[in-house]
């Protein structure tokens, strides 16, 4: 049974995309993320993005939003870029997205930048042939009709990346219950 298991990474000024395994550098939380508002923003992003594709809208799940930051600061301390278990996310669907930036980034462009790069996938999606595909998990997660619950973490820190220092911005998203698991045509619905 496939799930959401899609990392997708941006390098703000480099302007690529690509899948980065181990990351290391001592890891550091800032203090002065609004987390809250971040989790508000993302589901705003989700639910905009859902209306289009006739999904109803989600809303923040408590421990939805514990396991996806609890998950956001295990990648963080330990570099380690991949997918947590279905165990650690208590059955959820999962998106993660990684961004290298300057500066810590604010919780609206940050929530925008990591559900936009997830739907982005849409370009890709084919409504004539509805099935699990990699190249577009990301985005049938986001829009999936029978989740009703979405929660979200994010871990900042510093990054040393070929010489230029700047934030690693990790984002973890859980979703319930887990899409990509089933009817398709259902649950995937053309604009």
């Amino acid at each position: 049974m496939h799930r959401n298991h899609f990392i997708r990474v941006t390098l703000a000024s480099l302007g690529s995309v690509l899948f980065l395994g181990a990351l290391s550098n001592s890891p550091v939380v800032s203090q002065s993320f609004d987390l809250g508002a971040f989790q508000s923003n993302a589901l705003s992003e989700h639910n905009t993005h859902r209306a289009t594709h006739h999904s109803p809208a989600m809303t923040l799940s408590d421990s939805a939003n514990s396991t996806a930051q609890a998950y956001a600061e295990t990648i963080l301390s330990t570099g380690v870029f991949v997918h947590s278990s279905e165990s650690q996310r208590n059955g959820a669907g999962e998106n993660l997205y990684y961004r290298f930036s300057q500066f810590p980034l604010d919780p609206a462009t940050l929530a925008a930048q990591a559900v936009d790069a997830w739907y982005e996938e849409v370009a890709d999606y084919d409504y004539g042939n509805p099935r699990f595909s990699p190249s577009t998990g990301h985005f049938t997660q986001v829009v999936w009709k029978s989740t009703t619950q979405l929660g979200c973490g994010v871990a900042q820190g510093p990054k040393t990346i070929a010489g230029r220092t700047g934030t690693a911005n990790y984002v973890v998203c859980h979703y319930v219950p887990d899409g990509n698991n089933g009817d398709f045509p259902s649950n995937v619905l053309q604009p």
